[in-house]
């Protein structure tokens, strides 16, 4: 029989297995109760002893003793680890200061700014990158005119740091001593795109018109004209400022020198060219069939424009094209007025319009005179026909339009410009004064024949 079947079978067997297994298990309970036992009086004791140590005068402040000691010590090592490490560092346009007597002499070939090298702890370098006072000085006093060699020194850097300049450390500098020469100002407007193009600017004065200039002998030389520099932003109106004084070269560069005043008083006259001129309408397109216009009402018919006086002067008035095709009774319109090249302002911008439309109807104007046009002076032209001196004209309209005019009205002219030397057909053009109204030569003929001889 097997071993199997016998612990199945034996009673005997099965009860010591049982016994010994709640023997063990006793043994483990009592195991972790003496643990966990152990674990409660541990905490009870860290509880009471750190309670003591917060409510205890003498043991919070060991204790505060200790933790600053050990904070002490870890800083100073990580000091020690960080900073102690020489870095370097680039600082760029360092500012030199010159020290020279700049009322006696002029001074040539030291750079304006120059860079440094600084070198030392990273600490150092953050609290010199911080400094703005720091400088690099060329100390020339008590030195004459002449060409020296000067060494570059740092100043208002931190000791702790090795300073060192770049590029070239040594100049070479000229000293040249100073004259005085009387100059005369011309000027010149700055600014003149922020100001309004309607106004102009006309004559300016200064309370003195000569300045004093020192400088060295060749900068005296090198200059080519002094300028009073006028600045006219927003300006409308007369008006009195300082105006900066400025030497120029030849090629427009600016002299550095001294310029006694360095500022003039000015006076500047501001002027407003304007002008009134009429609002003239031309009609453009075609009425409806057995229409005119008879009357073009503006509620504004003259407009004030300001523009140079030059523009001014070729400015008759300020036109209104208007598209009458699609007017087919009386109507109102409104339109914005177009601004004629050169003008920089108008005191109107739109005008309202009562259109009225008429009856057309027509009538023969007889012998109105014809005259030449656009004659060159080394022809002489004449008319191949003598009948062709005076012509009628047939003018088309509203009967209030047409009514009351008159030969003297109308202009019919002969277009001399393209000719040559023979006989030729040239254009007859026939216009009037009244623009709802329409001429035409009575026979239909658009030219007539000319002999030109020189």
């Amino acid at each position: 029989m097997s071993k199997k079947d016998n612990l199945s079978t034996n009673p005997k067997d099965k009860l010591e297995i049982a016994q010994k297994i709640a023997a063990n298990s006793k043994k483990v309970a009592r195991t972790y109760a003496s643990l966990e036992n152990a674990f409660i009086y541990f905490f009870r004791w860290l509880s009471s002893l750190l309670t003591k140590a917060f409510f205890s005068k003498r043991l919070s402040k060991i204790i505060a003793l200790a933790m600053a000691i050990v904070m002490y010590i870890s800083v100073n090592v990580s000091t020690s680890d960080t900073f102690g490490v020489t870095q370097s560092s680039t600082l760029t346009d360092i500012p030199v200061k010159v020290i020279y007597n700049s009322e006696i002499y002029e001074i040539s070939g030291i750079p304006e700014t120059v860079n440094v090298l600084i070198s030392g702890a990273i600490s150092d370098i953050s609290l010199q990158k911080g400094k703005t006072n720091s400088a690099v000085t060329a100390d020339l006093s008590g030195l004459t005119e002449g060409t020296y060699v000067i060494t570059l020194t740092p100043t208002n850097f931190s000791s702790d740091l090795s300073v060192n300049i770049l590029d070239n450390p040594r100049v070479n500098v000229t000293i040249k001593k100073k004259i005085t020469t009387k100059y005369n100002i011309s000027y010149e407007y700055i600014n003149k795109n922020k100001m309004d193009p309607a106004f102009i600017l006309s004559s300016a004065t200064f309370d003195t018109t000569e300045v004093l200039i020192r400088a060295s002998q060749d900068t005296i030389n090198s200059i080519a004209f002094v300028k009073a520099l006028i600045d006219v932003t927003d300006v409308d109106a007369n008006f009195t400022k300082q105006a900066q004084i400025v030497a120029y070269d030849n090629n427009g560069l600016i002299v550095n020198c001294d310029i006694i005043p360095e500022f003039v008083t000015v006076n500047v006259t501001v002027t407003q060219p304007s002008k009134q001129v009429p609002i003239i309408v031309r009609p453009i397109g075609k009425l409806i069939e057995g229409y005119a216009i008879d009357e073009i009402a503006l509620d504004n018919s003259i407009v004030t424009i300001s523009a140079p006086t030059d523009i001014l002067a070729v400015i008759d008035a300020v036109y209104i094209d208007l598209d009458i095709s699609t007017i087919t009774k009386n109507t109102d319109i409104s339109t914005t007025l177009t601004m004629p090249s050169g003008v920089m302002k108008m005191d109107i911008t739109k005008v309202n319009m009562k259109i009225t439309i008429d009856k057309v109807t027509s009538k023969v104007i007889t012998g109105v005179k014809v005259a030449w046009e656009n004659v060159d002076p080394k022809y002489k032209p004449k008319l191949v026909k003598d009948s062709d001196a005076l012509v009628n004209v047939i003018v088309t309209g509203t009967l209030r339009n047409i009514e009351s005019i008159s030969a003297d009205e109308i202009s019919v002219t002969i277009d001399l410009s393209n000719v040559v030397v023979g006989v030729q057909e040239v254009p007859i053009n026939v216009v009037g004064n009244n623009s709802f109204v329409t001429y035409a030569i009575e026979d239909g003929r658009k030219y007539v024949q000319v002999e030109i001889s020189e």
